[in-house]
């Protein structure tokens, strides 16, 4: 069998063919320049996601030959997490090895940035010492297992296919010839780890909605096809439970289930079965005390293949609605990848996957300005027919095309119903520049990390933002957008929108006046209102309560009121005077830009106690975690990008001994009989870095929670106020801020 990708991939429009487009057939491409095949190792079916397998690609040497200091490449795209391939150590994973049945002596060289994006991770194959003439091969094997390696890690998420570009360079010009159609093969989920239960936020008592459920894999891909596994829903509320006798209806790998609840409350489902599963809550309220806003789960930040990630524009929306579980998506393409045509299709593709009352979007597009020019910003659309202004079109063939700096941009979408959101994603957007008018919203998390330090500096310079977060998702996965083995850190984030209506003039309106809340991609009800302003409203007044209702997706550790960036008042719901649970807490960025990824690796020591439970909460793949767990310790690998981790630890005979935590950024010993339920700093850097402990009893941390904040204004400018909410798996809302003017 033949794994190649046709000219219909969205991917192709990247395949830089000049032998093409002088009129050569691809038969007299391969005669000339030569051919290459999977030959071994791939199935019909392809991969599990994330696993080890060997592929050997065979190259067959065309009528041109490979001269000396010729060869070829194989390149792969930059954000896919397939195991980095290395050619140093034989025994180690993802080892690649070449051979030929030539004369010539084989030199492998892997760089970061070998070729064009998207496709820049690329392993060479030099000739060396001699040629190879017309008809010799060279295997290519990836993921040479001889030496007793695992193998080459495959991508931890589905693709249909998994792309590979090959090139020749036959006369050694280092001028390289794509040749006419890539390799390829498919990831597929892999066997069900969980399951997910979505229902809504919050229902009316007595009213009917759905719930949906869906099984992933170890990292966070559904499963496409649950037909002969009908789950058995278990509700829960005020401590009991009751498995429910309700039939559901199954599509492509999703259940779904119609229901009512009769009595006001907060309840949570799960399933009757031996895998784990998650749920976010419900609250439940009579008619009467319903807001009038519904709470409205969005991804308004991703791209696809036609740009930089995975799948097509159709995919990414059909994937929100129906796996994503959300209520509105936006697609994000860089602008610079953004031509006419594409423009046009991703315009269609965003109208027809419209429909009111059941899934909202926009047309959409990333202006990925340089930094010198302003960095990255959202461009989002209330138009049926917008233009695209882009930075440059440096990638589309028209590098002079220029709406930049930062400014130029704010001016050209000045007369469209146009709005951006300042995004920090591979590179930050900046803060020297911003009109108020045009850029209301400001993304604080997203697969990236975890940007706080944006709120502070933009409040430092009076820059009035709402809050959003998303996922930047390249992996055609918005909603459940998960890091795997790569460059992202952390889950993906979730903007919830506070609208009266399930349409675009309902969710334009409500990001317009910054009534939104962000979250790390749990969806954390958070109903918040001060002197019954809503979110993001505009509010003067001397004195104000600030009224939160929080029901969380695990329990809730605190619930903090900061004006501007700092903490003005703190809520902590479980007051324990004996605490029996230590956390540790650890997190923050090395910069601001791509390489703002920090690895903890190190362990813990427990002397004169021993451990009865350890976990680590914050992280969403599979490759970190705690390993060689005893009574006495275990070593931990983790990594953050601005995102806080923590490390619970229970003890057998309460909080007493010591505990010594060893790690490549900061060691220290620690008196269990001296944490108390403050936390304490142990150390403290830029951009969010930080360690910290205290102790708390678990079992008194509620899932919900009501509390009021009041407050006496007498500034006489302008403040904000908002709302963040912490939880045990340092899952993370926070609100848009209310903007208070005292009352003279």
């Amino acid at each position: 069998m033949k794994f190649v990708i046709g000219a219909h991939h969205p991917l192709y429009r990247y395949h830089r063919d000049r032998t093409a487009l002088a009129g050569r057939s691809p038969a007299e491409v391969h005669r000339q320049w030569g051919r290459a095949e999977v030959v071994a190792g791939v199935a019909e079916r392809g991969f599990s996601a994330g696993s080890f397998q060997t592929v050997t690609i065979r190259y067959t040497v065309g009528s041109m030959g490979l001269d000396e200091d010729g060869g070829f490449k194989l390149a792969f795209r930059f954000v896919s997490d397939a195991g980095q391939l290395q050619a140093a150590d034989p025994k180690a994973d993802n080892y690649i090895s070449a051979s030929t049945n030539g004369t010539a002596d084989l030199e492998v060289q892997i760089e970061k940035k070998g070729s064009v994006r998207p496709f820049q991770r690329t392993v060479f194959v030099h000739v060396r010492n001699a040629t190879l003439q017309e008809g010799d091969w060279v295997d290519v094997v990836l993921g040479d297992v001889s030496r007793r390696s695992r193998g080459w890690r495959q991508q931890t998420y589905f693709e249909k296919p998994f792309p590979v570009r090959f090139s020749v360079d036959p006369l050694g010009t280092h001028e390289y010839q794509t040749l006419p159609f890539d390799l390829g093969w498919d990831i597929q989920p892999g066997p069900a780890a969980r399951f997910l239960i979505h229902p809504p936020s919050v229902v009316a008592v007595g009213a009917e909605f759905v719930v949906r459920v869906k099984a992933e894999d170890e990292w966070g891909n559904p499963l496409r096809d649950l037909s002969g596994q009908e789950p058995r829903l278990v509700l829960r509320a005020e401590g009991e439970e009751r498995t429910l006798e309700i039939a559901g209806e199954h599509e492509a790998g999703v259940w779904t289930f119609a229901m009512t609840l009769p009595e006001p409350g907060t309840y949570f489902f799960g399933i009757s079965d031996n895998l784990p599963s998650t749920c976010n809550g419900v609250l439940a309220l009579p008619t009467a005390k319903m807001s009038r806003f519904g709470f409205y789960w969005c991804d308004l930040h991703g791209q696809t293949a036609e740009t930089v990630g995975t799948g097509t524009v159709e995919e990414y929306f059909r994937f929100g609605r129906h796996y994503g579980f959300l209520d509105g998506s936006v697609h994000q393409g860089n602008d610079f990848q953004i031509g006419l045509e594409l423009w046009d299709h991703i315009k269609r593709a965003s109208h027809a996957a419209y429909e009111p009352g059941q899934f909202v979007t926009f047309p959409g597009y990333e202006w990925s300005g340089t930094e010198a020019m302003g960095g990255d910003h959202n461009v989002i659309y209330f138009e049926d027919d917008p233009p695209i202004y882009r930075s440059t079109g440096w990638l589309d063939g028209n590098p002079f095309e220029e709406h930049a700096p930062l400014p130029e941009l704010y001016r050209a979408l000045r007369p469209h119903k146009a709005m951006t959101i300042a995004h920090i994603g591979g590179r930050p957007a900046s803060l020297k520049t911003n009109d108020s008018e045009v850029e209301r919203l400001w993304e604080i998390h997203s697969a990236w990390g975890t940007f706080e330090w944006v709120y502070q500096e933009a409040f430092a310079r009076d820059i009035k933002i709402g809050f959003v977060c998303n996922s930047d998702g390249h992996k055609c996965r918005p909603g459940a957008s998960y890091p795997g083995a790569g460059i992202f850190g952390t889950l993906g984030g979730l903007t919830c929108v506070l609208s009266e209506t399930k349409d675009r003039e309902g969710f334009w309106e409500a990001l317009s006046n910054r009534r939104t809340y962000g979250t790390t991609g749990q969806r954390i009800l958070v109903d918040c209102d001060l002197n019954g302003s809503p979110i993001g409203a505009d509010v003067i007044a001397s004195r104000g309560t600030i009224r939160a209702r929080v029901l969380g997706t695990a329990p809730i550790l605190r619930i903090d009121l900061l004006r501007r960036g700092e903490v003005i008042s703190s809520f902590a719901p479980a007051e324990a005077e004996s605490p029996d649970t230590l956390m540790l807490r650890f997190g923050g960025a090395r910069v601001k830009g791509r390489a703002r990824m920090i690895r903890w690796e190190g362990s813990v020591e427990v002397s004169g106690n021993t451990l009865a439970e350890s976990r680590v909460n914050g992280i969403f793949s599979p490759v970190y975690g705690i390993t060689g767990a005893t009574r006495e310790g275990f070593e931990f690998r983790c990594a953050t990008t601005g995102n806080l981790l923590n490390i619970e630890l229970a003890f057998e005979n309460g909080l007493v001994g010591m505990v010594r935590f060893d790690s490549n950024r900061t060691s220290f010993d620690l008196d269990l009989s001296q944490v108390t339920r403050e936390p304490t700093t142990i150390f403290e850097a830029q951009l969010d870095q930080l360690v910290e402990v205290s102790a708390y009893r678990r079992s008194e941390l509620p899932h919900y929670v009501e509390h009021k904040f009041d407050l006496e204004f007498d500034h006489s400018h302008e403040e904000p106020y908002f709302v963040r909410v912490t939880q045990v798996d340092e899952g993370k809302a926070w609100t848009s801020p209310f903007y208070v003017k005292a009352l003279e």
